[in-house]
């Protein structure tokens, strides 16, 4: 079944494959099969946000990694690589989808790849929250909006509701959290890789 979003877009949108139906600054993506993408990840300047700053990859210190997945009427949407990534960058040649491997510097929350995997790393323990991670991804998040995505939004972690403001939810070690934008998806459980 085939999913329509609608994206209203300002300055090019390079690399993205859309139909362009509709009005000037539209696009309008028909996902066929697959995941979709929802939004790329904003380009940061070394700028914080909401207080984190970039540097360097922590070592030591705090660090975690929570899962999370996005559902937009009952179709997966990718969680982009480079959230929190000053460019330039630089890929892991090894594989075929992005892998940013290093990079000018890293906020202390970010993503390597389309894993939808947030590393959530502090020279301290810090509790980030899931707001923090979409204000740094560049997209707005509420009980009626996931990035461009409208409609009711159930938030779900590790199989579990979550009655709160999804922008509140504090990340967690091997937290698994999924996001129902309009259709219910049934929890669809991570399995972290055992390096992470």
């Amino acid at each position: 079944m085939a999913s329509t979003l609608v994206l209203t877009v300002f300055g090019s949108a390079a690399g993205v494959a859309a139909d362009t139906h509709g009005s000037p600054g539209t696009l309008t993506f028909v996902v066929k099969d697959g995941p979709l993408v929802l939004a790329p990840a904003a380009v940061r300047d070394g700028t914080p946000v909401d207080g984190i700053p970039p540097g360097p990859m922590v070592e030591g210190g705090y660090h975690i990694h929570a899962h999370l997945a996005v559902f937009v009427n009952g179709v997966q949407a990718w969680i982009p690589a480079g959230v929190g990534v000053t460019r330039p960058l630089e890929l892991d040649p090894h594989r075929n989808d992005p892998a940013i491997t290093g990079a000018k510097g890293f906020y202390w929350l970010h993503t390597h790849d389309e894993s939808g995997v947030i590393h959530a790393e502090a020279p301290q323990e810090h509790a980030f929250t899931l707001g923090q991670f979409f204000d740094m991804w560049g997209q707005p998040l509420s009980r009626q909006r996931v990035g461009p995505a409208t409609g009711a939004v159930k938030v779900l972690v590790d199989g579990k509701p979550f009655l709160g403001e999804p922008r509140t939810l504090v990340l967690r070690q091997h937290q698994v959290i999924q996001l129902n934008v309009g259709q219910d998806v049934e929890f669809q459980p991570y399995d972290f890789p055992s390096f992470l």
